[in-house]
């Protein structure tokens, strides 16, 4: 009977896929970053280059030093240390050997083995994801750590990001920006239409404070997100039959993941960053 290969012998002479997600990175902290949606994005194309190149994935370091969302006093103060699993011992290996080997940047990567292979920043956003859904997935089934996980499918996710968005002002179809409260209600209708339903079971995802949203909203029996941390409350936002997203890379993972219908703001530059889905994306 053939031997079984060894970790050592599967993994030796590399690639290895390295997400950076920041300046520095000391295994066990890093620091301060982009938000979560923005992290998976260096990640997810880690996940790729594995897939078709072989070598190792790099388990990522997604503890960050964060002040802000503590002055804030934010719900979520995003510094993630409770968000994935720890790395495994070999997976601890795997990561010392990423930082002492030559380096080479993904876009310069010809297949080389004996380097790291680093990935980091946006690129071309979900553009670059396209048809690999599937990895990212499996990667977070896996990887998250945390409590509140909703596995049933419901009704309308509705996403109000506050935190660090700026009001709209003058509006150029751009990120962050904070959406009025006027449109989350018209979308609300637009979302029961969608679901074929006058009522609906709505969960609400957000990072400001709750009751002042649902005062907002004159809707005082929304269900609450129940996860522990980012990704759980990403992985519950997919699970929805419609969601109304805000222009955050957050909504869109969400969407990526679950594939469903979605209401977006109807200013927002959705396809700079997003392949668009005729019959799903709703603009309003």
């Amino acid at each position: 009977m053939a031997r079984l290969a060894s970790h050592d012998e599967l993994t030796r002479g590399g690639p290895w896929h390295l997400p950076v997600l920041s300046r520095w990175d000391a295994g066990v902290i890093r620091s301060p970053g982009p938000g979560l949606g923005n992290l998976l994005f260096p990640i997810a194309r880690a996940l790729i280059g594995q897939k078709v190149h072989g070598g190792v994935f790099i388990h990522p370091t997604l503890r960050q030093l964060k002040l802000g969302t503590f002055l804030r006093r934010e719900r979520d103060t995003r510094t993630y240390g409770n968000v994935i699993r720890s790395r495994t011992g070999a997976e601890w290996r795997d990561w010392a050997q990423a930082q002492w080997c030559p380096k080479v940047d993904e876009d310069a990567y010809r297949g080389e083995i004996g380097v790291a292979v680093r990935y980091s920043g946006l690129k071309s956003y979900f553009h670059d994801l396209a048809g690999h859904g599937e990895i990212v997935s499996a990667w977070l089934k896996d990887t998250v750590r945390g409590v509140g996980v909703m596995d049933d499918a419901y009704d309308i996710g509705l996403h109000i990001r506050l935190g660090d968005f700026a009001q709209s002002g003058s509006d150029q179809g751009g990120n962050n920006v904070r959406l009025p409260f006027d449109w989350y209600r018209a979308a609300l209708a637009e979302a029961r239409r969608l679901a074929g339903t006058a009522n609906p079971r709505t969960t609400l995802f957000t990072d400001g404070d709750v009751n002042f949203v649902k005062r907002e909203l004159g809707i005082p029996d929304l269900t609450m997100d129940p996860s522990g941390n980012a990704l759980t409350a990403m992985h519950n936002l997919s699970r929805a039959r419609v969601v109304i997203a805000s222009r955050s890379t957050f909504s869109m993972w969400a969407v990526y993941l679950g594939g469903m219908p979605a209401i977006w703001d109807g200013k927002f530059d959705l396809q700079r960053g997003f392949p668009g889905r005729p019959g799903l994306d709703h603009r309003l």
